[in-house]
């Protein structure tokens, strides 16, 4: 089962303490968190945002991948409202919509190089905004030359300079209680395959025993012939035609399974006409399909290859054999009676000595 255990975690170091802010962050980049923005607003979905990072002061694992039904939570956002002082420059804008597309999160990397300047400006001016003391600074990722944060309860603000500039505006609570309905729909969907699975491999099962008693007798624990011959019993007793005992001849039978319909049965019957072994050759019947079904009546086989296998059931046997590419062979054996014709034919080559 697929298992995804978001977690955010807001862990306040000392220097985390002096980022609070003490005027609530509402959002940013012209958007406000839990509000939604218009479809003209924002473009394509973007599956994977490297500059959106995971800050290091919460924990939050991402879904590896979103489930079926749900679309990827971050798009372009076209109309972005920057700082004034950065209105003029080059810049990509993205936005994070929970699944009722309310904003979570906003992103913009701007075409700005260097550490001051209107840098200068931008910090000092959210420091006043947001009403924050003491230093933003925080360790910057690779790439950036400087980093700075705040943040108020569940909501912060990243931003952080060097080769260019990236403002981001983040609520974590949102972003976690999407996080866990993703996860909630993510295990409904898994548990439905589950059991959607599972309910497939009982119909499957079901054709499959369906088709072996079409071709068999006797139940899960005994097999007691197949191809409407039954063992223990006289062949064609009401016949007048003499069978040849201990001898393999060809038996023409009435009404086989469509699937046994290009092919002939060949017995071996014992002098009281009871059948020893029924074996089938057919140029036209799936090998698979056979031992799949033979499977499903009798369970797991005692031998088992990609060209034979064998079922042992109460001292009888069920054989199935790809003899050639075109040509299957299923016998079934009822070996105490095998074992009486091995001690006939026995006495007969032993006779006279």
């Amino acid at each position: 089962m697929l298992k995804l255990g978001f977690i955010a975690l807001l862990v306040l170091s000392a220097n985390a303490l002096a980022t609070m802010a003490e005027a609530p962050i509402q959002g940013g980049l012209g958007v406000n968190f839990g509000h939604s923005v218009g479809i003209d607003q924002i473009g394509a979905e973007v599956t994977n945002l490297p500059l959106a990072l995971s800050p290091d002061n919460r924990n939050i694992q991402l879904p590896a991948s979103i489930p079926a039904g749900l679309r990827a939570p971050w798009r372009y956002y076209l109309q972005a409202v920057l700082p004034r002082p950065f209105r003029y420059l080059d810049h990509t804008s993205y936005v994070m919509l929970d699944d009722q597309s309310r904003v979570m999160r906003a992103v913009a990397q701007i075409d700005f190089k260097g550490c001051e300047g209107d840098f200068d400006w931008l910090m000092e001016t959210i420091k006043k905004k947001y009403k924050v003391k003491g230093e933003l600074t925080v360790e910057p990722p690779q790439g950036y030359a400087e980093a700075y944060r705040v943040v108020f309860t569940g909501k912060q603000i990243d931003f952080r300079c060097g080769d260019n500039l990236i403002l981001d505006y983040a609520d974590y609570d949102a972003i976690l209680s999407y996080y866990a309905g993703v996860e909630r729909l993510a295990q409904s969907q898994e548990r439905a395959k589950s059991t959607m699975a599972k309910r497939q491999l009982v119909l499957e099962t079901r054709r499959a025993m369906r088709f072996a008693d079409e071709f068999t007798l006797g139940d899960r624990f005994r097999i007691l012939g197949a191809f409407g011959i039954a063992f223990g019993q006289p062949f064609a007793k009401n016949s007048t035609q003499k069978f040849p005992v201990d001898k393999p001849f060809t038996a023409v039978l009435p009404n086989l399974p469509h699937a046994f319909s290009d092919g002939e049965i060949i017995l071996e019957i014992s002098p009281d006409k009871e059948p020893i072994v029924i074996r089938g050759q057919f140029k036209s019947l799936s090998f698979d399909k056979v031992t799949t079904a033979l499977r499903a009546k009798y369970g797991t086989p005692l031998k088992a290859s990609k060209r034979h296998v064998i079922h042992k059931v109460s001292g009888n046997h069920a054989i199935i054999k790809q003899l050639t590419p075109d040509i299957v062979e299923v016998a079934f054996i009822d070996s105490n009676a095998k074992a009486a014709q091995r001690q006939r034919l026995w006495e007969q080559e032993s006779e006279g000595v």
